[in-house]
């Protein structure tokens, strides 16, 4: 099956390469005409997707030099006009507890605290466990579950990758993979496979493959062929801020463009980010206040099913 699938994108793609004069025109338009600071001051919702939060028992921030508190995080909010923000948890293997303890932490700040909205975690290699933790976290109102081949230690072909894929679909959480990955040169192919064997799970490939960002295309093939139902979505959190003012900057922007501005979120990666420089880096990125809109907020309320 995935033979032929691969091949039919081929043809896809070969089908796409005949009319490059057209398309390329058209990318090369889009970015020549919009490269310009917009005002969103006129945007008054605004939602940050991705930001780490202090748990239980960390000793470190992922910033030294900022506080990873939900004292500091609401005040950075208030400073950028982030007026909503997804706080997450990342859990360590074969420790139940503090999984639970970790994930109940987030739940609770998300409720005590109107303008957070919880993502949980679970280690894929948990098993059974990791699949009924996300029936629990599902029922006590989470909005995603987050997860990290690199940081967690596993590999994005486990069969207990795709049954966390297939269980957070069941319950209606969108799952969330830090796509990075310097030592997995295969890593968007991977990504392609989790996405056609669970078309009903929303995934979020946060930091849109950083350096790798190019290959993200492929999502763009596929989309023009029968089989995968454009169920995932990237994250802009540090790789906004690593293109601006780059010679790849306006690449950046036309690959956006080609899978479509749909599939795209605003994030900071709260503490290594700070959110009012993250916010004033894709003012100035030239998107336009169209695409601004749904990166800031329309886009995160359908995915994660936000009020």
């Amino acid at each position: 099956m995935k033979t032929l699938i691969y091949f039919l994108a081929c043809i896809i793609l070969v089908s796409c390469n005949k009319n490059t004069k057209d398309t390329s025109s058209i990318g090369k338009q889009k970015a020549e005409t919009t490269i310009e600071n917009v005002d969103s001051s006129t945007i008054k919702t605004i939602i940050d997707t991705h930001a780490h939060i202090q748990l239980p028992g960390q000793e470190l921030s992922l910033n030294p030099s900022t506080p990873a508190s939900a004292d500091e995080l609401k005040s950075q909010m208030e400073a950028a006009g982030v007026s909503k923000c997804g706080i997450m948890s990342m859990v360590p293997k074969g420790n139940l507890a503090v999984t639970r303890q970790h994930n109940d932490y987030i739940l609770k700040l998300a409720k005590e605290n109107s303008e957070f909205f919880p993502i949980c975690s679970v280690h894929p290699l948990d098993g059974k466990e990791a699949l009924k933790e996300i029936e629990r976290v599902a029922k006590l109102g989470a909005k995603a579950i987050k997860i990290h081949p690199f940081y967690q230690g596993f590999e994005l072909t486990d069969p207990n990758v795709n049954e966390v894929l297939a269980t957070a679909g069941k319950f209606g959480l969108t799952v969330i993979f830090d796509s990075i990955s310097a030592s997995d040169g295969g890593a968007t192919g991977k990504f392609v496979d989790l996405a056609l064997a669970n078309p009903n799970t929303k995934i979020v490939l946060a930091h849109m493959r950083g350096t790798q960002f190019h290959e993200t295309l492929l999502f763009a093939v596929f989309a023009k062929g029968p089989f995968y139902k454009n169920n995932v979505y990237f994250d802009l959190s540090a790789i906004a801020d690593l293109y601006i003012d780059s010679p790849r900057q306006e690449e950046l922007m036309w690959t956006m463009r080609e899978i479509g501005i749909d599939q795209f979120f605003f994030a900071s990666d709260f503490p290594v980010f700070d959110l009012k420089p993250a916010r004033e880096t894709m003012d100035r990125y030239g998107f336009t206040q169209e695409e601004l809109q749904k990166m800031y907020y329309e886009n995160a309320i359908k995915v994660f099913g936000l009020e």
